[in-house]
């Protein structure tokens, strides 16, 4: 993994010292797997940093609600923390390294509600990489993931306090999965809390 982001990043160092570059602003994230559909056990939290950058202001507007998009850039951690001593079943990797590029576009209102606050919806699928397919579980096997790629896809809901506070606050869900393209497919969900920092 290192192998893959190192370089990525290197490469896009000079391009991010171009006015026209430099991302419009940057997140940090925390999450916690969850299992809406399926049985399962593990205790997996997610630590990310993102970089966004603006795409449109405007795709789309009608009665008092925007559409826009943007591009974001994210480095991410998957911690397990299933205790070794009470579970020997453990199997799958307890730390997992991931890095993603997704479109992402953004509902909201074309001015603040609710004082100077604008509520928004964020919607968007991108793909991933990581470095493990399995992931720790409790259970006989891991989380069989079916491959390194997957398909990140997140719905979130938030709030921009508006003039005078340069960051957003934002909660909801992030799946990853390949859909189907592999042979093994179980995927991972995350709730995520996260806060971005506007420039």
């Amino acid at each position: 993994m290192n192998k893959v982001i190192l370089p990525a990043v290197l490469s896009a160092l000079p391009l991010l010292t171009h006015a026209a570059w430099q991302p419009d602003s940057i997140s940090l994230a925390y999450g916690q797997f969850i299992s809406p559909l399926t049985d399962r056990h593990a205790e997996i939290d997610q630590y990310r940093l993102g970089l966004a950058w603006k795409l449109s202001d405007q795709l789309w507007s009608s009665n008092g609600l925007v559409m826009q998009s943007y591009a974001e850039l994210a480095l991410a951690q998957w911690k397990s923390h299933l205790n070794a001593t009470k579970d020997s079943r453990r199997i799958g990797a307890d730390s997992v390294k991931q890095i993603s590029l997704s479109p992402v576009f953004r509902l909201t209102s074309t001015g603040p509600l609710l004082g100077d606050t604008s509520p928004f919806l964020d919607l968007g699928v991108g793909v991933s990489y990581q470095s493990e397919e399995d992931i720790e579980q409790q259970h006989l096997s891991g989380i069989n993931m079916g491959g390194h790629w997957q398909l990140e896809t997140r719905a979130m809901i938030g709030l921009n306090p508006g003039k005078g506070y340069p960051f957003a606050v934002s909660y909801g869900w992030m799946h990853y999965s390949n859909a189907h393209l592999n042979g093994a497919n179980e995927g991972l969900d995350f709730q995520t809390l996260q806060i971005t920092f506007l420039f």
